[in-house]
């Protein structure tokens, strides 16, 4: 029995090695892909900006056409304007969150349905931002698992799942070649249907801003289905945004 223990005794610290291996591994995975994006120092550089960007939304059939003007401070403040054109009419949509509290204005109005469901599903957005920034999850608290090899766009990538107590696990899908961010997943809740559902978001292109790879054009599935296609038109990095431009107009 005794020797069974010490044998059990000795398993353990294998694996348990093995296990900071892998981390280190994975950990290796992220490295690269900050580097290949410009750099922690770069990436960590910019604190707000604002970003304009067009595309389509499918939704019940419909494939509509939108434009988007959005502004972020780093860690949770965003606020987006949105123009959509539905059957030929315009509809101009606000959105925003001031890291607390969300608020939703459609064609001048307030709107206050559902705005507990939209403050979550900011401050999921605000998380994922988080952990697609890369940089943060050299912090311990967010746990990496190995996914391992698969291919997105018919290129070889390697996967990650991230998870941090609180918070629902987000699949990370890097390009083996160049290493950069390809794709990443989660569960979230459609705000229509009131159901959850598979989300996955597909980096098409990337394109150079100050030293800096960002996303240029992605593709946004949803249980399988086409959900959102965009591009983005301009991105301009500042050093602040005043607080009261994430607040209800």
């Amino acid at each position: 029995m005794r020797a069974m223990l010490l044998s059990l005794v000795s398993f353990g610290l294998v694996l348990g090695s093995s296990s900071l291996r892998a981390q280190d591994d994975l950990r290796a995975v992220i490295d690269k892909a900050i580097k290949a994006q410009g750099g922690e120092e770069k990436i960590n550089k910019h604190k707000a900006g604002h970003v304009k960007s067009k595309g389509t939304v499918d939704v019940q059939g419909m494939s509509i056409g939108f434009t988007e003007d959005a502004s972020f401070h780093l860690p949770n403040k965003v606020r987006s304007v949105q123009e959509l054109s539905i059957n030929g009419a315009s509809i101009k949509v606000m959105v925003g969150f001031d890291g607390k509290k969300a608020w939703l204005n459609v064609n001048g109005m307030d709107v206050d349905m559902m705005l507990d469901k939209i403050t979550d599903l900011m401050n999921e957005q605000v998380y994922l931002s988080e952990v697609t920034r890369l940089t943060n999850l050299k912090d311990k608290k967010y746990e990496l698992s190995a996914l391992g090899d698969t291919k997105v766009q018919d290129k070889p990538a390697v996967g990650i799942r991230v998870a941090n107590k609180g918070h629902k696990d987000i699949n990370l899908f890097f390009d083996k070649g160049s290493g950069l961010l390809v794709k990443f997943e989660h569960r979230t809740m459609d705000i229509n249907t009131q159901q959850e559902v598979n989300e996955e978001r597909i980096i098409m292109e990337y394109q150079e801003k100050d030293g800096l790879k960002e996303a240029k054009k992605a593709v946004v599935n949803r249980d399988g289905k086409k959900y959102i296609e965009m591009e983005v038109l301009e991105t301009k990095y500042v050093d602040d945004i005043d607080d009261t431009q994430f607040s209800k107009p």
